[in-house]
This record gives structure tokens, sequence and C-alpha cells, in this order.
């Protein structure tokens, strides 16, 4: 299933992709004055390679700084790597169990555990004609313990690649949406996350809004044999 599945989503690294760099400019909503503005912050550099243990890429600051400050951005950024090149479903869920129920209309239920612990699950909803996922329910044993996400989608090449996603969720009885938008640029031969922006929202009110522009592609390919 998993496989089928990442035969019809658009994966960079797919196209023989051997390693890829690209320039971050990233701001962020300036919330507690109020004005609307972004703040910017410094600089980064997005790096990813064939050969790294987890598949996926990592952040550097562009330019050499020191101290704390610099150390919690780049710890703060950690989770947007997935966004930028994503890991395929077939390495996201390599350590997981799952089966699928046949759903009302065209829709089928893929539920997937982990094989050595029962800390996580995921319930993905796919469409069967498209064979995209629709929709995610995503379960833990930390907060937030319950995240449902819907995806839209748009072509690349004849493959499908999110355009957005939207993510719910509950944390002490306070409900949260959290929004992701993306935009794609084709620079050799290869669609790129050219530019993607993350709302989040509580009953409305704007909580943060972190924007992130790419430049300065950089793309190796393997060698063709």
């Amino acid at each position: 299933m998993l496989s089928k599945l990442d035969q019809n989503y658009y994966y960079p690294q797919s196209q023989k992709l051997k390693s890829f760099s690209a320039q971050v400019k990233w701001q962020q909503l300036d919330v507690a004055s109020g004005s609307g503005k972004f703040l910017r912050n410094p600089d980064l550099v997005f790096s990813w390679d064939a050969n790294s243990d987890d598949g996926l890429g990592s952040f550097s600051l562009a330019e050499t700084q020191e101290g704390e400050r610099f150390r919690e951005l780049i710890h703060h950024i950690y989770p947007y790597r997935e966004l930028i090149i994503p890991l395929t479903l077939r390495q996201k869920f390599s350590n997981f169990k799952g089966r699928v129920l046949k759903m009302a209309g065209d829709k089928l239920m893929l539920k997937l555990k982990p094989v050595l612990d029962s800390s996580q699950n995921y319930k993905l909803l796919i469409d069967s004609k498209k064979y995209v996922i629709r929709k995610v329910r995503f379960q833990q044993s930390v907060s937030p313990k319950n995240v449902q996400g819907e995806m839209s989608y748009l072509k690349l090449d004849g493959k499908f690649a999110i355009s957005e996603s939207r993510s719910r969720f509950d944390v002490k009885g306070q409900k949260y949406v959290e929004v992701t938008r993306f935009n794609y640029i084709k620079v050799k031969g290869i669609w790129w996350v050219n530019w993607l922006d993350k709302t989040l929202t509580q009953d409305d009110i704007i909580l943060q809004t972190h924007i992130f522009k790419f430049s300065n592609f950089r793309p190796i390919l393997f060698a063709r044999q």
C-alpha cells in the first residue's frame, strides 16, 4: 500500500538526486507588538545528502555565529526539514505494521502502529481512485495526544505534491489549528519548495506565523550510468 501511494507523490530525491543545498530566509510575525510586521531571523542554509542516515536534510547558519540564541533558532527550525525534502511513506513508516480497511465510497483506511511500541499510531484516509492521502489522524502518548490533518494537492509533472495541510489539535482544553501552505519552482528539471508559510491559531486568533523563502538552489545529481 505505501509503495503504491509513493508512486503517486512527487519526491525531489527520486530524480537521481545526490545532494542539494539552498539558502533560506526566515521571517516570523511580530505578535507581541500587534503591528502585523514580520521580524527577520538570520539566514540559513538547508542541505540534503542521499547518504544521510535518516534521509532528512539539515539546517546551518549562513554565516558563522555563536551563542545560545542561534542554537535555539536551529533547534526551532529542525521540524521543518521534512517539509522541504520529505521522506517517502515507506521510509517514514519503515518500522510500522499496518492493515487496510475498506470505507464507504471510494475510500480506504490504513492503520499503522509501530512494531516495537504502542506510544503512537496513525490512521490514513486514502482516496482509492487517485491513491493519495486525504486525511490523517495521529495519536501519541504525549501532548497533543490527538492530531487530525487534511491535505490539498497540486500536480507536479503528473504527480501529487501538497499545496496546503491543515492540522487540528487540543492542548489543555484549548483548540488549535495549524495551516501550512507550499509553493514550488522548477530548477534544473526538478521541482522544489521555494516558499512555505505556517500559521498557528487558537479560536481564530493568530498566535504565530512563520514564512520561509528559498533561493540559490544547488542540486547535484548522480552521474547517469
